[in-house]
């Protein structure tokens, strides 16, 4: 009895470990599968899905390599204001030489120079080095070296605004895709919403024909099948605009294909955001807009670069390091300030110098046209100015435009819904007519999709504005 209960006990407690493992084993696997689908379904917002498609833009990448070859630029300028090293080192066969002797003549008594070394022949030829330096110092150079070294700076700071600028339409873009993305799914519940009507109707219409009511007609079906065709089309309107929204963002931002993620707005209304005066915004453009930023920067840049061509007209003084060094083992040393051995010397000098190239009408040309290029985007500068109070006045009257648009069209939908259910009560009291109900579902219908439509506009324009601004409000 004993070893059978013995058994049966060891028995119980390993199936009930075997539960225990399943029971986990499913525990763990369901967690998994949840954070499976949490990560497949992650929800965004719009801020953080601006900052995803800056982030990975190739846009900006190109933008900012831009900025890393204007940095170089700058280096290149500042770094000529800096000492100069060039060296030269060479070698190869010399004829052995010996120190050459003077011979006088007893009868003239002139004097003249013997060479003694040995008749030149391979037997003879020996080896030489030879290394030559300069080191050069620009002392003032007119302004050749100052004048690039602030056109680079200012270069590339206006490279560092254009990826500012291109922030900003990156942004422009996401948003208009966001918007569209929850005003498409908007119009789908919206079309729903005008269908669910359009079924009520139909089945108040099938009810008293039934019973042979006299203020229906079998063509008020025809009626209805004829005005539910527009929902249909702007439903399937909206569910392509959703889709279309939906993968340009994923695309945008680089999420992966085969996941799958959500924004945090279901439904968009108007901002309430109080505008401040039309001359503050303009004012503001000036100061924060990176596209003029950007061409104001130029504008300097080319100028700097226009006054160093007129430098290159006048020479450049400089201070140098010279020296020679020169061996031959099979040449004696000859140490003489007349007469110098090529190939076995040393010497070390410092000189100074003056550069001047000089030629008939280049410079003057290349200092024309750079004070050409520099007056066409003096010119654009002032297109610039002309035009941006323009187009921030435009942007702000049409964002008061659209809000009123939009807070109209909100009162027409809550209207039209109102005259639908007072339609449909009419109907079912036999006092009010099918057209006149089809007429309210298709007018509530055309009021939502014009709402929505507003909406959209109100929200891109908002959008457009604080681009036109330069605001990065996403940050």
């Amino acid at each position: 009895m004993n070893t059978k209960f013995n058994i049966g006990l060891i028995k119980g407690k390993v199936i009930a470990f075997i539960v225990v493992l399943f029971v986990m084993f499913f525990v763990v696997n369901m967690a998994n599968a949840i954070d499976r689908r949490t990560k497949e379904h992650e929800v965004f917002t719009l801020n953080q899905l601006i900052n995803m498609a800056i982030h990975k833009s190739p846009e900006i990448g190109a933008s900012k390599m831009s900025v890393a070859s204007a940095k170089s630029d700058l280096a290149q300028a500042q770094a000529a204001n800096l000492p100069q090293i060039k060296i030269l080192a060479f070698g190869g066969p010399v004829p052995d030489a010996e120190k050459p002797k003077v011979r006088v003549d007893p009868k003239s008594g002139v004097g003249r120079i013997h060479d003694p070394s040995p008749h030149a022949g391979f037997s003879n030829l020996g080896l030489f080095g030879r290394l030559d330096f300069t080191i050069t110092q620009p002392l003032y150079t007119f302004g050749k070296i100052s004048n690039r070294r602030e056109a680079a700076r200012l270069g590339m700071k206006a490279t560092e605004f254009d990826v500012d600028r291109k922030r900003l339409e990156i942004a422009l873009r996401i948003k208009q895709l966001y918007y569209a993305l929850v005003l498409a799914r908007q119009g789908v519940e919206a079309a729903n919403n005008a269908d669910s009507f359009f079924d009520e109707a139909e089945q108040r219409i099938k009810r008293l024909l039934k019973h042979n009511s006299e203020n229906v007609t079998e063509s008020d079906l025809y009626q209805l099948d004829a005005y539910r065709a527009d929902t249909a089309r702007a439903r399937a309107e909206a569910q392509k605009g959703e889709k279309l929204a939906y993968f340009a963002l994923k695309a945008l931002i680089g999420f992966p294909q085969d996941q799958d993620f959500d924004i945090l707005d279901k439904r968009l209304s108007i901002r309430s955001r109080p505008l401040k005066s039309l001359n503050e915004y303009i004012h503001k453009a000036f100061q924060l807009r990176p596209d003029y930023r950007e061409i104001k920067t130029a504008v300097e840049a080319k100028k700097f670069e226009a006054k160093a061509t007129d430098s290159d007209k006048y020479p450049s003084l400089f201070a140098a390091l010279k020296g020679s060094f020169a061996g031959a083992p099979g040449r004696d040393k000859f140490n003489n300030s007349y007469i110098t051995d090529e190939f076995n010397h040393s010497y070390v000098g410092v000189v100074g110098g003056l550069k001047w190239d000089l030629d008939f009408g280049i410079k003057k040309a290349r200092s024309e046209k750079a004070y050409a290029e520099y007056r066409k985007l003096l010119y654009t500068k002032y297109r610039a100015e002309m035009n941006i109070p323009i187009q921030i006045t435009k942007l702000y009257e049409e964002i008061l435009e659209w809000k009123k648009a939009v807070e109209s069209y909100h009162k027409a939908v809550i209207a039209s819904r109102k005259w639908v259910v007072s339609a449909l009560s009419d109907f079912d009291m036999g006092i009010g007519t099918a057209a006149n109900l089809l007429y309210a579902i298709e007018k509530y219908g055309s009021n939502e999709g014009n709402y929505l439509e507003g909406l959209f506009n109100y929200h891109l324009t908002l959008a457009k504005f604080d681009m036109a601004i330069g605001m990065e409000d996403w940050k």
